[in-house]
């Protein structure tokens, strides 16, 4: 499989809603992400952008994605970028691009200006929550990312930010290994699940709810899905930076004799991506739910989102004032503007249970 076979993105985006409060005079008062792929262009370059993270995830101010354009196609580093989305009620036309409305955040660049620069870095996962150190309230803004150094061994590591002015000044550290993860072999996409985490917007996430960790692994000639139970003695950092040894779990039910990569969970809800057979060709898009303390057996998004080429990375947010939710992934379909862009659909709601409409 061609090198860019990583597709980005994980946490979760709030979208403003732009409109008058008298909502009674407009004809298009609810809004929608369109049922089939758009492209971001606004976003996207004539070489390859994927593995996208809903960053920043409080406000989802900007977007997080890894690319080779600075390289002209060589090695991929992290990306930020503006992401704006905004429904107009006496038109029904949604906006979605890259213009400047978050620009007073200033500590993702700081976060990324940490990011190692050698070899290629992939699958950015982004996390805001509010965590007691010390006796002192205090805000965590973290990225998290895959490495693939110029000895060509895997590292999954963590960027982040702290904040004890409620988020106006951050103090950024970093890059930390998640040194259990180890570098002989290819783990990333990491993605976190607990039964009482579940928010519209994860402005109120609570990582230390966090029961499991999810990852794809790359083993024995293809990739799987496994999870790591996080022990009960340890909080979201002291588990990030351990060096004890968990037994990855591969998720059966999930997997198959082919290579399913970049699990994303929402709550109750995973996203992940599979060049099984069955598919519409190339990697597709699946979802499962967790459901009577299991996942369910993998449904495919179907041919409205996935194509006979490659799609990957896909990351699901709920988003306020809109009537279905919002997933981007990547795509190396016709159409773009070069090797792999990033897309986004909207699909049905994840709560209530998630169903595909035929």
């Amino acid at each position: 499989m061609k090198k860019y076979y990583a597709i980005l993105v994980s946490a979760i985006v709030l979208f403003t809603l732009w409109g008058c409060p008298n909502h009674s005079k407009f004809k298009y008062t609810k809004a929608y992400f369109p049922n089939t792929p758009v492209n971001l262009s606004s976003v996207n370059s004539e070489y390859d952008d994927y593995n996208s993270a809903l960053p920043e995830t409080h406000y989802g101010r900007q977007l997080i994605f890894s690319s080779n354009r600075n390289s002209s196609g060589d090695n991929f580093d992290i990306y930020g970028d503006n992401l704006h989305a905004a429904w107009y009620m006496e038109t029904g036309i949604l906006q979605v691009d890259n213009s400047s409305f978050w620009e007073s955040i200033t500590y993702v660049p700081q976060l990324l200006n940490l990011i190692d620069k050698a070899g290629d870095q992939f699958a950015p996962y982004a996390l805001d929550f509010d965590t007691t150190i010390n006796d002192t309230l205090t805000r965590i803004s973290m990225i998290a990312y895959s490495t693939n150094d110029l000895s060509y061994s895997f590292r999954s590591k963590f960027v982040y930010g702290k904040s004890t002015d409620g988020g106006i000044t951050y103090h950024a550290v970093g890059p930390d290994t998640i040194s259990f993860l180890g570098d002989d072999v290819q783990q990333q996409y990491v993605s976190f699940y607990g039964n009482d985490v579940y928010s519209i917007d994860w402005s109120d996430v609570n990582p230390n709810l966090f029961t499991e960790m999810y990852l794809d692994y790359h083993e024995n000639g293809n990739s799987n899905i496994a999870k790591m139970v996080i022990p009960d003695s340890l909080n979201f950092m002291q588990f990030l930076t351990s060096e004890g040894n968990f037994e990855k779990i591969p998720i059966e039910i999930l997997n198959s004799t082919s290579n399913d990569r970049c699990p994303f969970v929402n709550g109750q809800f995973m996203v992940f991506t599979s060049d099984r057979p069955g598919g519409y060709g190339g990697y597709d898009l699946y979802f499962s739910r967790f459901e009577n303390g299991e996942w369910t057996e993998p449904v495919n998004f179907g041919d409205k989102i996935n194509t006979e080429f490659d799609e990957f990375r896909p990351l699901v947010a709920q988003v306020t004032n809109f009537e279905n939710d919002l997933m981007i992934f990547s795509s190396d379909r016709p159409g773009g503007l070069g090797g792999f862009d990033l897309y986004y659909v909207g699909i049905p709601k994840l709560n209530p249970i998630m169903y595909i409409e035929k």
